[in-house]
């Protein structure tokens, strides 16, 4: 695959050097995986990861809740036009994680960074292309589609048994 044929993907780290197990361009794969697999081929987006402190003075400024959370995602429209766009490369929208918070979770649910920071960022793709959680049926339909990429990308049984409970680890985008 040449060089221009890769969406935009920017990757920054607030929080610090990235984690050996983030391996960038792996994590760009993954990511341009999930958007393919969410109709936007050639789709970009901007990664930041941050701290709890960062996430949750994002979460206050743009969602008006005053805590810490994993995973913050914003949209764009195409009326947006954002710098690093193209016609053949739109950017979808722009993720924050916080790595604090991912890397307590990853413990928390016996699985390791790599595995944590993927299902926040199957989460927070889902959101960038449309998807939501407001209510059990959208939950339920949006955890599906997160499940499915995460299979693509070798990730399986992260979210309990969906007869059994409706959600599964809580992400707050």
């Amino acid at each position: 695959m040449s060089q221009s044929s890769h969406p935009p993907i920017d990757i920054s780290w607030e929080a610090g050097a990235p984690p050996p197990e983030l391996y960038e361009p792996a994590l760009r794969e993954a990511l341009a995986r999930f958007l393919r697999a969410l109709g936007h081929p050639g789709a970009g987006l901007s990664l930041l990861f941050a701290g709890d402190d960062r996430l949750r003075d994002l979460n206050f400024k743009y969602r008006g809740k005053e805590l810490p959370t994993d995973v913050l995602s914003w949209r764009y429209t195409e009326a947006e036009g954002h710098a690093g766009a193209t016609p053949e490369a739109p950017l979808l929208g722009d993720l924050a994680i916080s790595l604090e918070r991912a890397r307590e979770q990853a413990h928390r649910n016996g699985w390791n960074l790599r595995t944590e920071v993927l299902r926040l960022l199957a989460h927070g793709c889902a959101h960038l292309a449309g998807y939501d959680h407001n209510t059990a049926a959208e939950e339920r339909e949006m955890l599906g589609r997160e499940e499915a990429l995460l299979k693509a990308v070798g990730i399986e049984r992260v979210y309990p048994a969906r007869e059994n409970q409706p959600g599964g680890p809580s992400s707050g985008a």
